[in-house]
Order: C-alpha cells, then sequence, then structure tokens
C-alpha cells in the first residue's frame, strides 16, 4: 500500500445558499490505498462519512457533498518514520509556469484567506 494526497472538491448545498455563486471547498486528505483510482474512491468515501447536516450562521441546514475527488498525488515513502509523517513531510506539491505565482494563485481560487504574503 502507498500513501497518497487527494484533493477532493466538496459543496454547500441547503436552504439560503446562493445557486448563482454556490459556496465550494477544495480539501486536501491523506489516504493509503493500492492505486490512485482506489485512493479516490477511499477518500470520497472517508470525507461523506465525515459529512453531518448542521446549522449556518444564518440558521438555515446545509449540508456539504463531495461533488468529485479530481487529483491523487503518490506521496514518497521517505516522508515517513515509523507509519508516521515526518515533520515537514511533502504532501502535495504541483508544478505551475507564472510571472506572478500569487496573482496566480488567487485567482485560481487555491489559496487560503489566511494566506500572507
Amino acid at each position: 500500500m502507498s500513501s497518497y494526497s487527494v484533493r477532493l472538491l466538496i459543496r454547500c448545498t441547503g436552504k439560503g445558499q446562493p445557486r448563482q455563486v454556490p459556496l465550494y471547498e477544495d480539501r486536501l486528505v491523506l489516504v493509503r490505498a493500492s492505486s490512485h483510482d482506489n485512493a479516490k474512491a477511499k477518500a470520497k468515501r472517508l470525507v461523506a462519512q465525515q459529512m453531518v447536516p448542521h446549522k449556518n450562521v444564518l440558521g438555515y441546514m446545509v449540508r456539504w457533498r463531495v461533488i468529485k475527488a479530481y487529483e491523487s498525488v503518490d506521496l514518497f515513502a521517505d516522508e515517513f518514520e515509523g507509519g508516521k509523517f515526518k515533520d515537514g513531510a511533502q504532501v502535495y506539491w504541483r508544478y505551475m509556469h507564472s510571472s506572478n505565482h500569487a496573482k496566480r494563485l488567487k485567482h485560481e481560487g487555491t489559496m487560503n484567506a489566511l494566506y500572507r504574503e
């Protein structure tokens, strides 16, 4: 079994959620699996089991639903020690060409609001 970092797209649904500009979450989870396909399926299943309907800040019942597992990265075995991640373990990466990386990531919406340059 290998370790994988799987990227999931999750959508918030329910009363009071805007239809024109829906709310999504881009989440990375770590799983152990025998292939990329198995890692994606396992990540979807595990995250879906954790999704519990709840009231949002406006008092409406909402639910998060896994839309798609759209990327998986096979993690390096040397990032683990005794079955645990080492401090500083690399769990996700991608390559990109850009003259302004911060602007590109913000445009893609892949940067958390807490990001500081």
